[in-house]
């Protein structure tokens, strides 16, 4: 990675702060079949991201039954937190953006009930000056949206942060904030092939090198 005059991160969650999404795709299938719909594979889940868990439940077993199919999510979550653990190298990474006063926020594709319920977990909700999930903006991730919100709330401009994250919708969302993209590829399911179409302006292997940029 090259030195650039970046002042904050704002990180994705899920595949690059916690490694969160075998314990999802499981929750989700939780849901999907006590609700009467059959078992979905990890790529078919994937497939839906972008909206918020409510919606997607909504579009796999209906809006009549979408808010009981996500509370079973939640439950089983909540119940399989300790399979949700933080990336390696990511506390320490954390920490060491702490130690250096360097602002950090997150906005994730998840909905704040758990979003908040991963980060209490791990005890880091109060280090970022900003969390923006999903139902905190009218569009989901590729829009702006969610970090325009975060960078606002840092007083930063677009330039001043780069935004890390494991998926296309990632690089492309930073791409429209007019920020630098870093793609994660520490995930199991991260994908270097994947992501090369969209031209991320960086690669990080591991979480310590984002300590790079700043």
């Amino acid at each position: 990675m090259t030195r650039k005059p970046i002042k904050g991160i704002v990180f994705d969650l899920d595949g690059t702060l916690v490694d969160s999404l075998a314990t999802t795709f499981e929750a989700f299938n939780h849901g999907i079949v006590l609700c009467g719909g059959r078992p979905h594979t990890p790529e078919e889940i994937m497939g839906h991201f972008g909206p918020g868990e409510g919606e997607i439940f909504a579009r796999i077993v209906g809006r009549e039954r979408a808010e009981e199919a996500y509370a079973a999510c939640r439950k089983y979550l909540d119940e399989n937190m300790d399979r949700v653990p933080l990336h390696d190298g990511v506390a320490e990474m954390l920490q060491a953006l702490r130690q250096r006063e360097v602002p950090t926020s997150i906005v994730t594709g998840r909905s704040w009930n758990t979003t908040e319920m991963i980060l209490k977990h791990h005890g880091i909700l109060e280090q970022f000056v900003t969390v923006i999930a999903n139902d905190h903006v009218e569009r989901p991730k590729p829009a702006p949206l969610g970090i325009q919100l975060a960078l606002e709330r840092m007083g930063m401009s677009p330039h001043e942060i780069v935004y890390v994250g494991d998926s296309h919708v990632d690089i492309l969302a930073a791409r429209a904030a007019g920020s630098q993209a870093v793609a994660a590829l520490w995930d199991r399911v991260a994908s270097r092939e994947r992501l090369a179409p969209h031209e991320p302006h960086h690669w990080a292997i591991h979480p310590s090198e984002l300590l790079e940029l700043v």
